[in-house]
């Protein structure tokens, strides 16, 4: 039999720290070589940051304190900064959307605090506005509604007009104080709702929450929930009570043959927000006597003179009557 030749363990032994040497060699060569890209790149970055005006201002502002040795350390955070900012300027996506990132230097340490964009801060504005703005059977056009609609009111709203600016102006300085509203009085078409709707976006984009009700609508709803369990009326009636402003759309208009809507729904609510100065407005078709003599006083039972002159003076209590008058412009519209 032939036997193969054996390499003593020696040569062995020899051949592996040569083997071993040459492995630690390469790692030690590509470990230099990984840092010496790094570096590279790091220079590189490092150049471009300092040639940007915005962060050249930034390291302006807070020298002396903001050293070379922070700013090195600090460098992906700034690196950060700047590739945000690049990206807004070419309307990509950013890591938070809606939001302009600001460099600070607190602590002797440089950090990102992103701020709302005009854009976002608008469009979270309309947002909370109209969460603040509460409606019962109001046209949806009221969304739209704005007090520079009627810059150029005729001589029947003018009135009107100046005095609902007058209240927005008021309340707004001073909203704890109590403000009485106003009892529009017209026929159909002229504007009165249109211009309440108006001062309520106007309210609500000053933090005011208000609460538009078509009274008709109401009366029926509150009608139909005493003999429908699933209708639960009690947060409406506690958001009339409380509400900051309340705006009472078209009383008058509704159907209450017994006077039970007059006497627990509408007095209940009115001797609440007259006992605790809280605003509120109303529109009619009817004056305020109108309403007291041929529509309150009259009920399924008979004439209720006593009931409908409480009414009235809450009424007169919270509002004061205005008269307004014009041209149709539902009609006008079509």
């Amino acid at each position: 039999m032939i036997e193969g030749k054996h390499m003593p363990e020696m040569d062995k032994l020899k051949l592996k720290q040569q083997n071993g040497a040459k492995d630690v060699g390469a790692s030690l060569k590509n470990v230099f070589g990984q840092r010496a890209q790094m570096r590279a790149e790091f220079q590189k970055i490092r150049d471009i940051l300092l040639g940007d005006t915005e962060i050249q201002a930034f390291i302006a502002k807070y020298q002396p304190e903001l050293t070379t040795q922070i700013f090195d350390r600090d460098l992906a955070t700034i690196y950060e900064y700047y590739l945000q900012k690049q990206k807004a300027q070419q309307g990509l996506s950013d890591v938070h959307p809606g939001y302009d990132p600001e460099l600070l230097f607190v602590d002797q340490q440089v950090v990102i605090q992103y701020h709302e964009t005009a854009q976002t801060k608008q469009r979270e504005d309309k947002l909370k506005a109209a969460s603040r703005i509460q409606v019962l059977g109001m046209p949806k056009e009221l969304k739209k509604a704005r007090m520079g609609d009627f810059q150029d009111a005729d001589a029947g709203m003018l009135g009107a007009v100046l005095a609902v600016t007058q209240f927005i102006d008021a309340y707004t300085q001073d909203p704890q104080a109590f403000h009485p509203g106003l009892y529009l009085q017209g026929p159909y078409g002229v504007g009165k709702t249109y211009l309440l709707g108006a001062m309520a976006n106007q309210l609500a984009a000053e933090g005011v929450e208000v609460l538009l009700v078509h009274y008709p609508t109401l009366a029926a709803n509150m009608k139909e929930s005493i003999g429908d369990s699933t209708m639960n009326m009690k947060p409406l009636r506690e958001k009339m009570r409380t509400v900051a402003v309340f705006v009472i759309d078209d009383i008058g208009a509704e159907i209450d043959g017994s006077g039970w809507v007059r006497d627990d729904v509408l007095s209940v609510v009115l001797d609440y927000r007259m006992q605790n100065g809280l605003t509120t407005f109303f529109t009619s078709n009817f004056s305020m006597a109108q309403l007291e003599d041929e529509h309150f006083t009259n009920s399924s039972k008979g004439a209720e003179p006593v009931k409908a002159g409480r009414l009235m003076q809450r009424i007169k209590y919270l509002a004061h009557e205005m008269p307004v008058n014009g041209p149709n412009r539902r009609l006008n519209q079509k």
